[in-house]
């Protein structure tokens, strides 16, 4: 799904997935007010006209520059609602966990441009697509949670909640984090295994709450 997504942007335009590429860049670097399309322009080697020809306004931009910014670190693979075990909706869970921390990495803009959204409050049209896909994607990672633990979605388990908001959590705490885990004794060693960071927190947060 990911990949039909931006394959279908980079078809519309070559021209305009690179702007959309330096957009997401200086949105991620600047925020959304303090980026404007002269700057945009001037990194893309181009005129302001040839912006608004893509795209109808900054906030159209900005729209889809943060699509695709979630398209990237969140969509790496698409949960189930119904997994047929709970041993299938541990290893679902578990691969995902792993695969969503290895986008952050391959993607820092995005992520980064990602995380400001949430932080900022931009008045735009579209201002909350960080925030519904975000909170989408924790109701399909508790889903599984709930499905891996054999716990009924109804009964609202917070132990179940707080598990998927960990292992959400863990990922971007390794993603800001890293600069400083080279130091830290017995931590620095998994610096490098991203994969292996991902795996012993999700055993960890797992096999802890009942």
């Amino acid at each position: 799904m990911l990949e039909n997504k931006i394959e279908q942007k980079i078809e519309l335009s070559k021209a305009a997935m690179l702007i959309l590429n330096v957009a997401e860049s200086l949105f991620a670097q600047k925020g959304f007010k303090a980026t404007s399309i002269s700057e945009i322009a001037k990194k893309t080697s181009g005129s302001k006209a040839n912006i608004y020809h893509h795209f109808r306004s900054k906030e159209h931009l900005y729209q889809e520059a943060l699509e695709l910014a979630c398209e990237r670190v969140f969509n790496v693979m698409e949960l189930t609602n119904s997994p047929s075990s709970v041993g299938d909706a541990r290893i679902q869970l578990k691969e995902y966990v792993s695969l969503h921390l290895k986008s952050m990495l391959e993607q820092p803009v995005s992520t980064n441009l990602i995380k400001r959204e949430l932080m900022d409050n931009n008045q735009i049209e579209g201002k909350m697509l960080a925030k519904d896909i975000f909170t989408n994607t924790f109701v399909k990672v508790a889903s599984l949670v709930f499905d891996a633990k054999g716990i009924d979605k109804n009964s609202q388990d917070i132990n179940a909640s707080l598990q998927a908001f960990m292992l959400i959590g863990v990922n971007i705490f390794f993603f800001d984090s890293q600069s400083v885990m080279k130091y830290l004794p017995g931590v620095s060693s998994i610096i490098d295994s991203p994969e292996v960071f991902s795996n012993k927190m999700f055993d960890f947060i797992m096999n802890t709450a009942p």
